[in-house]
């Protein structure tokens, strides 16, 4: 469990990292489609941010009828798209910071559209960190089409907390 809520505090510190980078460059580098599973850097950022809202703001609660996509085009500005980062990764930490071991293998019914799928906690938990870094490695690789530098964060950092679970 230690393993996991360390993980989900490295994304949330990493996240912030990207949105400084993005920051630093004109909105059209921001904003432009390169062809990747969402168009540009902001579209795969929100997507991430949307899959959270999906899985632990809806789904997990079966409510998966209220969920809305968030449309990317609705966010003018880095500051925007922070200040929906924040309020996303406080309700993803909340939850995430009060799971106990005996909730990672609570069964979850989720019904999507027509279909209904059992789905444990631990495995939304862990599809979401697996979600997010295949994003990122994508983010990873729109910065570097621009010869920036993403901002990846030295492991060594996050391996000697990891060290002491």
């Amino acid at each position: 469990m230690r393993l996991i809520v360390s993980f989900y505090r490295y994304n949330s510190d990493v996240r912030k990292k990207y949105l400084d980078a993005m920051e630093k460059l004109p909105w059209e580098d921001v904003i432009r489609d390169r062809g990747a599973s969402f168009p540009s850097i902001r579209d795969v950022f929100l997507h991430v941010l949307s899959a959270y809202r999906y899985w632990f703001q809806y789904a997990i609660y079966n409510n998966l009828g209220e969920y809305r996509r968030i449309d990317p085009d609705k966010f003018k500005s880095v500051d925007e798209m922070r200040k929906y980062e924040s309020e996303v990764d406080s309700m993803v930490m909340s939850l995430i910071d009060g799971l106990r071991e005996e909730d990672l293998v609570k069964i979850h019914v989720i019904q999507d559209g027509t279909e209904t799928h059992n789905v444990m906690m631990e495995a939304i938990v862990m599809h979401m960190i697996e979600e997010e870094l295949q994003h990122r490695g994508e983010i990873n690789c729109m910065f570097w089409q621009q010869n920036i530098d993403p901002p990846i964060i030295e492991y060594g950092e996050w391996l000697g907390q990891w060290a002491n679970l």
